[in-house]
């Protein structure tokens, strides 16, 4: 049987946000797992440790791990835990939608600070030139 691995990753709650917090750690874990930082088979905390570490309600990551399971992004197994269950198609389909949407929200932002396609292109460039 191989070794199940957990690979860390932080997730930061916003009290202040208008996001709920359950939100805000299940659009975490959805990042990670998209991102590739959880692979397939990987073992989340368990709800205690989640808990404990956010402190906050355990009934929350329940409700966090529930709907990720009910999303196709996780499976539960019982006595064991919690476990990453990727489906390729669901998660390229799932990164692009992520990617328009945050593609969007860019744009409309520096748009309303009147910047041009061509202001955000050149800056895009640049960045790329210095991430080289």
């Amino acid at each position: 049987m191989r070794e199940e691995k957990r690979r860390p990753f932080e997730i930061k709650v916003d009290v202040k946000s208008a996001l709920p917090v359950y939100e805000q750690i299940k659009r975490a874990i959805k990042l990670v797992i998209l991102s590739g930082r959880l692979e397939d088979g990987n073992q989340l905390m368990s709800i205690r440790e989640t808990a404990l570490k956010l402190q906050i309600n355990p009934n929350t990551i329940i409700k966090v791990y529930y709907q990720l399971e009910m999303e196709g992004f996780v499976i539960s197994r019982p006595g064991s835990g919690y476990f990453v269950k990727l489906d390729s198609q669901k998660i390229q389909k799932e990164r692009l939608e992520l990617f328009v949407k945050a593609t969007d929200e860019y744009i409309s932002k520096v748009t309303d600070m009147r910047y041009s396609l061509e202001d955000i292109i050149q800056e895009i460039n640049l960045r790329k030139k210095e991430g080289s």
